[in-house]
């Protein structure tokens, strides 16, 4: 379970309901999602359930992917990689190839420590899509460095993926230094590779 709620957290969540008769189970937070009109409340509980929820509390996670709220769509994808896992893994494709999620660094977070194969394809389709920012370093979201990281355990056996990694091989030193420097600790194929070093655009 890759995103647990920290005590600090926990102390929050039932700081904010101390007075709204706090019963620390699935059932009580997925009724905040289902009946709350505040957006704090939904907020609290979305966090809350990575600590208590059940596949089934996914549905009524689903439901805040749109939220009002960014923090509430941002947590909700990521408490849903927790609970569910890889079995959600057509979601978080969905999220970062289509246009109805624009958390694209969360999608792309929640693919990293969750999804399975099956995102491969969507994640190389959002590569595709933001090629010239990605080549003249402009694509300088986290989505980068986690996709990077998810696809290293494809590149062996998938031709496509080894084929961008020489792409993005190509164009390294376009790269915001930053980007460099941590793409190079977490995915092998870039290690060695220069980091200070600035090549125009």
């Amino acid at each position: 379970m890759p995103f647990p709620i920290s005590e600090h957290t926990r102390e929050a969540v039932q700081h904010h309901f101390r007075r709204k008769s706090l019963v620390w189970n699935e059932a009580y937070f997925v009724n905040v999602l289902q009946t709350s009109d505040k957006k704090h409340d939904i907020y609290w509980a979305v966090l809350a359930l990575r600590d208590c929820g059940t596949k089934a509390s996914i549905p009524a996670l689903k439901d805040k992917l749109q939220y009002p709220m960014q923090d509430v769509k941002c947590c909700a994808i990521l408490t849903i990689a927790h609970i569910a896992g890889s079995d959600e893994t057509l979601l978080f494709a969905e999220a970062i190839s289509g246009t109805e999620y624009r958390d694209k660094g969360y999608a792309m977070w929640a693919i990293r420590d969750a999804a399975d194969g099956r995102a491969v394809e969507s994640v190389l389709a959002y590569f595709k899509k933001n090629r010239s920012r990605l080549k003249s370093g402009n694509l300088t979201s986290a989505a980068l460095i986690d996709g990077l990281d998810y696809l290293e355990k494809y590149r062996p056996s998938n031709a496509e993926v080894a084929r961008f990694f020489e792409e993005v091989d190509g164009f390294w030193l376009n790269l915001p230094e930053g980007n460099r420097i941590e793409i190079s600790k977490r995915v092998p194929f870039f290690a060695g590779h220069p980091i200070g070093a600035v090549v125009s655009g």
